[in-house]
């Protein structure tokens, strides 16, 4: 092949198009390929293979759906990214997908709608990158930052209150009897007192050390797709459990710290396992739509609701619709409440008892950021977005 390369006199129109085959072709760090505008495959390169596990007569021919989740097929996702990059231009893919061995890989990738010269849709290309490796670490790292959060928080709030309970019964047993103590009771007394307060001092001090040190640390988040992903990842058990099915649609790229937003996703899709209907599996869809100036991104559910009257309260903290009948605190709703407004957003909650619940919260669109060289373009509309 060399030979043949080199034996070409000159560079025209004709060899460089050779070349530029040659190179796409062979190119092993990104898998790219071109489909046609029913989404069959036509192209293929050593990418594909080395990323996918697809040789080129296993490959070309196919519908681009079979590297996708099932999940995500369910949900018609392949064809919505078709659709947003047909209208828009381009459409970001950052999920998860399917080997050829059915194991997953994490992709981070654009697609791009192709037209000719008179604008008709002729096909659609795609280049895109295995960032399993990095998707891990991330993880990792956020359910470090989660697990210290958690351990932040019990300290804070469930230590607490029983320690106040000692120091205060201590300190009326002080006032009250103290003539009647010797000095032995006395000392031991004070010596109580005095432990307490400085757990007391030594659990805030904790919990102030553990959120100047996530705040330092946070990264900023720009494909929420992939914070969605990693809140998903850290729901595994809770989503195989209770047969749990999850889609999205593409979500917007915005600039906000990662660790929230993760919690955040954690906290909504969270609740929506918890408080599903018991005789059938929970379907929880994530949309995002654009309107005026913000997104508004959506997590829809199939569980048990509640009443539309009470949707002001779920988010004050301590607040529990459903007593002691299902788990929890009361905190998850009021941190999402914080974790938003902190961005500038709006959150609330739209619900009907025994059919579902949808929360949704606002991201101002000025925190959208550019990816791949140009702006963000809204993704395609969700039938069930609305603005609230």
């Amino acid at each position: 092949m060399a030979d043949q390369l080199s034996a070409q006199p000159h560079p025209d129109d004709q060899y460089l198009a050779r070349l530029y085959r040659l190179q796409v072709r062979e190119l092993e760090d990104y898998a790219l390929f071109v489909a046609d505008a029913d989404g069959k495959i036509i192209t293929w390169n050593v990418g594909v293979e080395r990323t996918l596990g697809y040789k080129e007569e296993e490959w070309v021919g196919k519908d681009v759906s079979m590297i996708f989740t099932e999940e995500d097929r369910a949900a018609g996702i392949p064809r919505t990214e078709m659709d947003t990059a047909a209208e828009h231009g381009r459409c970001v893919d950052v999920r998860w997908h399917m080997r050829k061995d059915r194991t997953r890989v994490f992709m981070t990738g654009v697609l791009k709608a192709l037209r000719d010269e008179h604008g008709e849709l002729i096909g659609y290309s795609k280049v895109f990158l295995d960032d399993t490796a990095r998707k891990r670490l991330e993880d990792a790292l956020t359910q470090s930052n989660a697990d210290l959060q958690q351990f932040a928080f019990v300290a804070s709030h469930d230590l607490q209150e029983p320690l106040r309970t000692i120091i205060s019964f201590g300190q009326l047993l002080q006032r009250r009897h103290q003539a009647k103590l010797d000095e032995d009771a006395t000392k031991l007394l004070r010596t109580m007192l005095d432990a307490g307060q400085r757990m007391n001092t030594l659990i805030k001090d904790l919990l102030a050390y553990s959120q100047l040190a996530n705040e330092d640390n946070t990264a900023i988040s720009v494909h929420l797709d992939e914070d969605l992903e990693t809140a998903l990842g850290l729901l595994r058990v809770g989503i195989q459990e209770s047969g749990a099915v999850i889609t999205h649609d593409p979500l917007p790229n915005v600039e906000i710290e990662r660790s929230q937003m993760v919690r955040l996703f954690q906290n909504l899709i969270g609740n929506a396992l918890k408080f599903r209907k018991r005789e059938e599996p929970p379907r929880i869809h994530v949309s995002a739509e654009q309107q005026e100036n913000e997104w508004i991104i959506r997590v829809q559910d199939n569980g048990i609701g509640f009443a539309p009257d009470q949707a002001g309260r779920i988010f004050a903290p301590f607040k529990r619709l459903h007593g002691n009948e299902y788990p929890g605190s009361g905190i998850g709703l009021a941190a999402c409440k914080q974790i938003v407004e902190r961005y500038g957003g709006r959150i609330g909650a739209e619900s009907q008892a025994g059919v579902g619940t949808s929360f949704w919260f606002t991201i101002p669109f000025d925190r959208t950021v550019e990816r791949f060289g140009r702006q963000e373009s809204p993704p395609a509309t969700s039938d069930r977005s609305h603005k609230p």
